[in-house]
């Protein structure tokens, strides 16, 4: 009697393919390209981009809707991060803090960013910054490097008056800025 070493049913791994190949599928189909609620906010400045200035500025949308903190902004959070203007150079963080109601710009708003870098980790690449009286705020950074798979940079709110927000949005390693406005609503 020649025994074989050949399944019985092969039909059955073939299923098991199918199976687990449709679960992928469904998965990616449905999934955020981030997966933590994080949007691409990044992009390459050329030569012709200025930042906005008094005849490029921005006209106030009529409606904001409040800005709502993502899955993962909290992430190495420190409470009361010590000011600066730079924390290197190559990479530019910005952005417009309103109020959700009115959409009015918000002077002298305390707005923390945190990244990792070449040159530090989350923990230590971080500042607060302040907007002005236009609700612009403005952080130099060295480019931010991947971390968990991608490129992210944290941005959050925390000071009375209004609702804290933490947000994590994610760039491309080609990126030299990122564009990152916060709409703020009443309450706590």
């Amino acid at each position: 009697m020649v025994r074989t070493d050949r399944p019985r049913r092969p039909w059955i791994l073939g299923l098991v393919i199918v199976l687990i190949t449709a679960g992928v599928a469904a998965a990616l189909i449905t999934s955020e390209e981030s997966g933590t609620g994080a949007s691409d906010v990044g992009d390459r400045a050329d030569a012709a981009d200025q930042p906005a200035g008094p005849d490029r500025a921005e006209a106030s949308p009529a409606r904001c809707e409040p800005t709502e903190s993502n899955p993962g902004g909290t992430n190495n959070y420190i409470p009361d991060a010590p000011e600066a203007d730079s924390l290197g150079s190559g990479f530019v963080i910005q952005g417009i803090v309103r109020t959700a109601e009115g959409c009015r710009p918000l002077d002298g708003v305390r707005i923390q960013v945190w990244l990792a870098t070449e040159s530090g980790g989350e923990q230590d690449n971080r500042a607060s910054t302040f907007t002005d009286s236009e609700g612009r705020y403005r952080l130099e950074t060295d480019p931010t490097i991947p971390q968990f798979g991608e490129p992210n940079i944290h941005v959050g709110y925390d000071d009375s008056g209004y609702r804290e927000v933490f947000i994590r949005r994610v760039v491309d390693l080609e990126d030299t800025r990122a564009k990152i406005d916060l709409n703020l609503a009443r309450g706590g």
